[in-house]
């Protein structure tokens, strides 16, 4: 069970609830833009807790994964408050003219649309949030870790890649979109990048996507190049039958494992021990 926010609660730990959030989530406001985070009501101690970043693809939004109206599956509050750890729901900046403020997007690089064109600095604004976010509720800076899908899963390399911000990192549906010929900040890190055999959007081998990006992406084998050179522990998970949606991949997995995308990312992490420590 995780906490609930009554008024008192919420004025005591100086935020509120956001239209779009669920009871559970607490929402805060950073530099601008809102962020969820879930925090259940068992954690190991201040100081030792984990922390995982979850990045919504190009025109989603956090409202959406934290309310499970799409990429449902990245909303990983009930493994949370199963295993012990805090999630935090990110959102981006609006990434497209015409289509409204609530589709947003991240500078991963090359990609995406307004975000990458104005080059918004998400690098900068993940780390800032995530900086705030330790202080606020006692999270070891040695355990942070990203997940990410599509447009979501970029940015999540390119923090891989330019700073030391994660631990370890799941991408799904995603290249790296910088140039780069090494990730030195990656040395002994792991990620585990998810694919669909069947993904237009983000062709594995790189080109121009069918998705409404209408853009050239960096190929999976680049991606790969770049981390497993430079000393990180780069492992390429190919979903058979899957696509590039979220919903394809997740059925993909328990399709092939018997698992949902929270329990592998649980495991990945080492977060089903959150509460051992």
């Amino acid at each position: 069970m995780s906490i609930r926010m009554t008024l008192t609660g919420a004025l005591l730990a100086g935020c509120a609830l956001a239209a779009g959030a669920t009871q559970s989530d607490v929402a805060l406001q950073f530099e601008g833009r809102t962020l969820y985070v879930h925090v259940p009501e068992r954690l190991p101690g201040p100081g030792s807790r984990a922390l995982v970043v979850v990045l919504h693809g190009g025109l989603g939004n956090a409202e959406r994964i934290v309310e499970a109206r799409s990429e449902a599956g990245m909303n990983l509050d009930a493994a949370a408050d199963r295993y012990g750890f805090l999630v935090a729901y990110l959102n981006g900046t609006p990434v497209a003219r015409r289509l409204g403020d609530d589709r947003k997007g991240w500078n991963a690089g090359e990609c995406c649309g307004l975000s990458a064109e104005r080059n918004v600095d998400d690098v900068g604004y993940i780390r800032g949030a995530v900086a705030d976010l330790e202080r606020r509720y006692g999270v070891d800076a040695r355990r942070v870790y990203g997940v990410g899908h599509s447009n979501g899963a970029m940015m999540t390399l390119r923090l891989m890649c330019e700073t030391d911000l994660y631990a370890a990192a799941l991408p799904v549906s995603g290249a790296l979109e910088i140039e780069a010929t090494a990730c030195p900040a990656a040395r002994g890190k792991r990620i585990l990048a998810l694919r669909g055999e069947l993904d237009e959007n983000v062709p594995m081998a790189g080109g121009r996507g069918r998705g409404l990006a209408r853009m050239d992406f960096k190929s999976q084998e680049y991606t790969r190049r770049a981390f497993a050179g430079s000393g990180a522990r780069y492992t390429l998970q190919v979903l058979p039958g899957a696509a590039h949606s979220f919903e394809s991949l997740q059925q993909a997995l328990r399709r092939t494992e018997g698992i949902d995308f929270a329990q592998k990312a649980v495991r990945f992490f080492g977060l089903d021990r959150a509460l051992r420590r």
